[in-house]
């Protein structure tokens, strides 16, 4: 059965032409890579069939048929296809609306007993729902409300068939009793180089940033940007394809050496001898 009118639908203000928003499918060959494009969103990336490996904050996954992969916003990772892979992939800014909002924020006394889950397995009901959507997106449905309305319905899955705890180590990224604080933060942290130009780039006095931060977080505002930066350098420099000025330039290191002298404290190795360790 073929979707009718077509070229009615493509022709409609909302439908949704942009990779980056709502559902996607995509069939992925043995030995193909996917690299994260869309760091502006959270991505939701489930595994139908097939076997891949998911570098995702310089660790390494082995995802089988029916895992779940959640990667917060301004997330790097890279997927090498083990075996011929179906996947269909989710990106979101936020919830939809106030009640799936209200919802995440209810799990935040759940985030400090349980780490975040990059992975987790699809039960029955969800793997129903990724049937139809897959039937649909092949189809060529891809209104913008048919996006909103799949993406309301996924999130009620969630929330019937999943346990309170396995939800917020899924989401445990971008849970906090203020979503629309974290949201900010995490969208924003990677263009600053310190909490006060950070505070100051979400509108917040330093010490209310400080507040909010700690209140939402966790942490010390300075601590996590730092393991953050961290974090995206590791993951960078394990990329042979990367060329260390371009490290350099995207961090604001002053000179290489610098850098050197950054690496040498926090990894106790040079970029070239962590270059190499990494790649052998």
């Amino acid at each position: 059965m073929k979707l009718l009118y077509l070229e009615e639908h493509l022709a409609c203000s909302n439908y949704v032409s942009d990779y980056n928003v709502g559902f996607k499918y995509y069939h992925i060959s043995k030995g193909e890579y996917f690299v994260s494009s869309n760091l502006n969103c959270n991505c939701l990336l489930f595994l139908i069939k097939g076997n891949i490996k998911l570098s995702y904050e310089s660790q390494d996954y082995i995802l089988k048929r029916n895992n779940i992969g959640f990667f917060p916003v301004s997330t790097e990772y890279t997927i090498q296809v083990i075996a011929d892979a179906d996947i269909v992939i989710n990106y979101f800014n936020k919830p939809i609306d106030l009640c799936e909002k209200l919802a995440l924020e209810s799990l935040f006394s759940f985030v400090g007993k349980k780490s975040h889950t990059p992975i987790v397995k699809t039960k029955p009901a969800l793997r129903t729902f990724l049937s139809s959507l897959i039937y649909f997106l092949r189809e060529g449905a891809s209104c913008k409300h048919f996006h909103e309305i799949k993406q309301k319905e996924l999130f009620f899955i969630l929330r019937f068939f999943y346990t309170k705890e396995e939800v917020a180590g899924l989401f445990a990224p971008i849970i906090s009793r203020n979503l629309d604080f974290k949201s900010i933060v995490l969208n924003n942290y990677l263009n600053t180089n310190s909490v006060k130009e950070l505070a100051k780039i979400c509108n917040y006095s330093l010490s209310s940033f400080n507040r909010n931060f700690k209140n939402n977080f966790n942490e010390n505002p300075y601590i996590w940007l730092q393991n953050q930066k961290l974090k995206y350098i590791i993951g960078k420099l394990s990329n042979k394809n990367i060329p260390f000025s371009q490290i350099i330039d995207e961090f604001r290191f002053s000179s290489p050496a610098h850098f050197t002298i950054y690496c040498k404290k926090h990894l106790h190795l040079t970029p070239s001898q962590f270059r190499k360790k990494h790649t052998k």
